[in-house]
């Protein structure tokens, strides 16, 4: 892909003179090859924090999560992607969805980080590929 520098909401000009270096969308989302997976969402649970159902999130399990951060994990062996919140030494588990309670997590919760999200891949069309 071809990246324009600037580009109107408007109609744009067709002039080459528009172009930079060619776009690599991997370049630009993926930091670490080795520890970057991609997870599609399922659900409208972090819709608020712009992930949508189908929306593909890109996770690095190299970094590790810091109050705020969404992350993709399991809880009891069920994947979730949920916001990392820290409240002193206490870890909690959190939807945007404020039907679902957030999980505090303790030594007895069996959980698992995945990774952190770093990117969102959204679709803007409404039909299906």
């Amino acid at each position: 892909l071809e990246l324009a520098r600037k580009m109107e909401t408007g109609f744009p000009s067709p002039a080459s003179d528009h172009l930079e270096k060619a776009l690599s969308l991997e370049e630009l989302v993926v930091f670490r090859p080795s520890a970057t997976f991609y997870v599609r969402a399922q659900g409208n649970a972090m819709k608020r924090s712009g992930i949508h159902d189908k929306d593909i999130l890109i996770v690095d399990r190299s970094i590790t999560p810091r109050h705020g951060n969404i992350i993709v994990t399991s809880i009891d062996e069920e994947p979730s992607i949920r916001r990392f919140a820290k409240q002193g030494s206490r870890i909690f588990l959190v939807s945007d969805d404020s039907s679902l309670k957030p999980i505090a997590v303790t030594k007895e919760t069996a959980w698992t980080i995945w990774g952190v999200v770093t990117h969102v891949i959204h679709r803007f069309r409404l039909e299906e590929v």
